[in-house]
Parts: structure tokens; C-alpha cells; sequence
């Protein structure tokens, strides 16, 4: 070191820019680095890109919708081609091209949907530029030449000023920070332990889990759409029984005590409706930016096939147990980084990671499968029950035509026959989403740490 530079440190030092590398461990890491240098490029394009959809050349999907694409193409047009960031025509057929330019959301095309039109896994495919084909040797070197730079720039700020000379504090605050910025990066190339294959399972493990999030939310959309028709059932069956005890209360066969308790029920009914539509509703929006449309579009939400049950009854969990470590994203990447990490205590934390990683996964596929077979019986259960209903409420009808029972105990048998359904639709949708969370965790997005 020389004299000038450890005087500079010296000086330093009263500004808090100067820390031991060791005392304080890593500052920014590898992963946390590159997110932090891109933060700031995805905060001023993000808002264009959620209101845009990118179809696979340049065709915009619905001419009456608003516009999708313009923001995002403006802001790269200078230096990227459109197929830098969107498919060729010919990744997929004419007819599945067509297909998801449609006003149509189908769950089957929720993958290929967020593949195209996701704002996050455009700027995923742009950044990934950047690391693609690199070595691990290469991150090192970028950090390492960023450190070097920024020292440089400290030791020249701090030789060509005096205490004496005015504006030095300024100066020397400058300086401070940028030798901070200096060890942050040092500290990041000492650690460096990833390379380009890294970043790509980072990458692909976001966009699948994006997925598995549409997905989702379109099940929990569908689950409010089929809990609609018993929530309209049991607000008529309240305002039925809300009039009748209104001609109750005129004849002084009711207190108004009864009377506000059956109004009470009515606003009730009326508010869960209001309620599961705004649910409903908001569930729609976030469909529709996941997947490139803009936030109030309403395209047509096609509904969700319920599997079968030979689908459970084929599934192998020690088969799955093994392929579920082999293709899960963060394991991948744990593995690699433990390829490029040096012995000492990093290299220890890393085959911790890996060992316990392999642990977590078995683990997680086994509760998923659990899961998967209490809501297929749930399943099973609520079509029970949904039958039985249903040969009551043919009965009622009966007795209803021939005047053995009122309308109040008519609609109140109709309304049970609505729940009924409801329950039964919703918990085959719930049998689904169970079938999809087991069917994740063993193609690559099982939990490799603990919750």
C-alpha cells in the first residue's frame, strides 16, 4: 500500500468509509448484486411493460384493447431487435399463435402465456443477455475490475485535495463512499460462486413459479365463480323469509326483534354476494397483467377440467421422490455454486445447503402427496353428499307441486341442494390446485430449505 493511499484510509476512517472486510462478512452478494443493479433499470419500465402484451411478432392481440406493446418496444427499439425479447413466428404453429393472440385465457396456455407476455420474464430473457455463457471466472473479474475502478477513483479524489483546500469535506465524503462501494464489490468478487448456468436456473425457476401463481389464481378465481349460484340461493331464501316474516310481524305473530334479525340476514347475503364478485374480480385483474393483458381487459376465462382419479392412482412417489432432486431449480443452482466455492466457512454453509436441500425435497413431495390424497377424498366425499342432496331436493319439488311443503321450506331445500353443488365444484377445483402443487414440487419447485 502506498503512503499516500493509507493516509487517505487514515482519513477516511472519521467518515465511516473504511471498514474490515472480515469483521462485517458480505455485504452484497452475487445474486442480491445483480438484482440490485437491475432494480433501478426494471423501476422505470415496469409500468409500460404490465399494460403491454408482446405477441410473437408484431401482431397486437385485440385491436379494441389498450395498448400493450408500444412502451416497452419504444424503450428498446434504439439498441434491441423485437426478437431479442419475443419468440419467432415459428416457435410455434400458425393455429397456437392465433390461439393466444384470442381475447381467451385457458388454463392449458397459462405456461406459453407468461413465457410471452410476462413484463418480469421479458426483462428475465434481457438480463439473462448478460450472463449468458458466462464463467464463473468472468462474474469474479467484473467485480474485481468494478472494485479496482472505484478504489482508484478514491485514492485520486483524496491526492488531489488537502484538509487545508476548501470543499475537501465533500471531497472526502465522496471518497468515502466510493471505497464503501469499493469493498461492497470486493467483497462480492471474493465470494463470487456463480456463473451463467446459475442465473439461467434462477431465471427458469421464476418463470415456473409464475406459472404455478396463474395457475393458482385462476383455480381460486373459478372456486369464487362456482361459490356464486349458493350465495345467490341463500340471499333469496333470506329475502323470502325476510317478506314472510314481515306479514308475520303486520299480524302480530312476530316481534321486531324477528323482524331486524331477518332483515340482518338479507344484508348479510347481500354483502358475501358483493363480497365474492370483488374478490372474484380483482383475482381477474391480476390473471390478466400475469399474462399480458392490460388491467381491465375481461377476456373470456375458460373454465378448469377436474382430473380424474386414475391420475392419482398412476402416480409412483419414489419415482417422483427421485426425479423431484434431479429437476429441482434451486437445488441445480446450490449444487453449481458449491462447484465454484473455495473451502473455508462459505464452502461449509454450501454443503450444508446441498445435503439439506436433498432432505427438504423428499420431504416436500411427500407432504404434497399427502395433501393431494386428503383433498382427492375430500373430492369424493362432497360428490357424496352433492348426490344425496340432490334425490332430497327431487323429493321436495314433489312435495312442493302437490302443497306439502311452503315455498319458505321449498327454497330453503333448493338453496341446500346450491351449497351442495358449490361445495362439490369447489372442491374438485381444490383437487385440482392439489394435483398441480404435487405435480411442481416434483418438476422443479419443491422447497429445498424449511418453511
Amino acid at each position: 500500500m502506498t503512503e499516500n493511499r493509507r493516509k487517505a484510509e487514515d482519513r477516511l476512517k472519521t467518515y465511516g468509509g473504511v471498514r474490515e472486510h472480515a469483521a462485517n462478512g458480505r455485504v452484497i452478494g452475487g445474486a442480491d448484486s445483480a438484482a440490485g443493479k437491475t432494480a433501478g433499470k426494471k423501476s422505470g419500465k415496469k409500468a409500460g411493460k404490465q399494460s403491454v402484451r408482446m405477441p410473437g411478432a408484431s401482431t397486437v392481440r385485440n385491436p379494441g384493447m389498450r395498448l400493450r406493446i408500444l412502451c416497452l418496444a419504444a424503450s428498446l427499439s434504439v439498441s434491441l431487435p423485437v426478437t431479442a425479447w419475443a419468440s419467432p413466428e415459428f416457435a410455434y404453429s400458425t393455429e397456437k399463435w392465433a390461439s393466444l393472440r384470442d381475447n381467451v385465457m385457458e388454463y392449458e396456455e397459462l405456461a406459453d402465456l407468461i413465457h410471452e407476455y410476462n413484463a418480469t420474464i421479458i426483462n428475465n430473457r434481457l438480463e439473462y443477455d448478460d450472463y449468458r455463457g458466462k464463467s464463473n471466472d468472468d462474474l469474479k473479474n467484473a467485480y474485481q475490475d468494478v472494485a479496482d475502478h472505484l478504489y482508484d477513483a478514491s485514492d485520486k479524489m483524496m491526492d488531489t485535495t488537502d484538509e487545508d483546500q476548501p470543499g475537501y469535506g465533500s471531497v472526502a465524503a465522496n471518497a468515502a463512499l466510493s471505497r464503501v462501494q469499493a469493498e461492497q464489490n470486493q467483497d462480492t468478487a471474493d465470494s463470487m460462486n456463480e456463473d451463467g448456468y446459475v442465473k439461467k436456473m434462477e431465471y427458469d425457476r421464476q418463470e415456473a413459479s409464475l406459472v404455478k401463481e396463474a395457475q393458482t389464481k385462476m383455480n381460486s378465481y373459478w372456486q369464487k365463480a362456482k361459490q356464486t349460484p349458493a350465495l345467490e340461493e341463500a340471499a333469496r331464501t333470506a329475502q323470502s323469509q325476510y317478506e314472510s316474516m314481515g306479514v308475520k310481524a303486520a299480524q302480530g305473530m312476530a316481534t321486531q326483534a324477528e323482524l331486524l334479525a331477518a332483515q340482518e340476514k338479507v344484508e348479510a347475503a347481500r354483502a358475501a354476494i358483493e363480497t365474492n364478485e370483488k374478490e372474484q374480480d380483482a383475482l381477474r385483474r391480476e390473471l390478466c397483467v400475469m399474462t399480458g393483458w392490460s388491467y381491465d381487459a375481461e377476456p373470456e376465462i375458460r373454465e378448469i377440467s377436474i382430473p380424474g382419479m386414475e391420475e392419482v392412482d398412476r402416480i409412483d412417489l419414489a419415482a417422483d421422490k427421485e426425479k423431484a432432486q434431479e429437476t429441482n431449480y434451486s437445488q441445480a443452482a446450490n449444487e453449481r455454486r458449491l462447484k465454484h466455492t473455495g473451502n473455508g466457512n462459505q464452502f461449509d454453509v454450501m454443503v450444508r445447503k446441498v445435503e439439506s436441500g436433498l432432505q427438504h425435497i423428499e420431504a416436500d413431495v411427500e407432504a404434497r402427496y399427502k395433501q393431494l390424497k386428503q383433498a382427492q377424498s375430500d373430492y369424493i366425499q362432497a360428490e357424496g353428499e352433492y348426490q344425496v342432496e340432490a334425490r332430497s331436493a327431487q323429493a321436495a319439488e314433489r312435495r312442493y307441486q302437490l302443497g306439502a311443503i311452503s315455498k319458505n321450506e321449498y327454497l330453503q331445500q333448493q338453496g341446500g341442494l346450491a351449497s351442495k353443488e358449490s361445495a362439490r365444484d369447489i372442491a374438485g377445483l381444490k383437487f385440482r390446485q392439489a394435483l398441480e402443487d404435487y405435480r411442481w414440487a416434483v418438476n422443479g419447485l419443491a422447497q429445498t430449505e424449511g418453511a
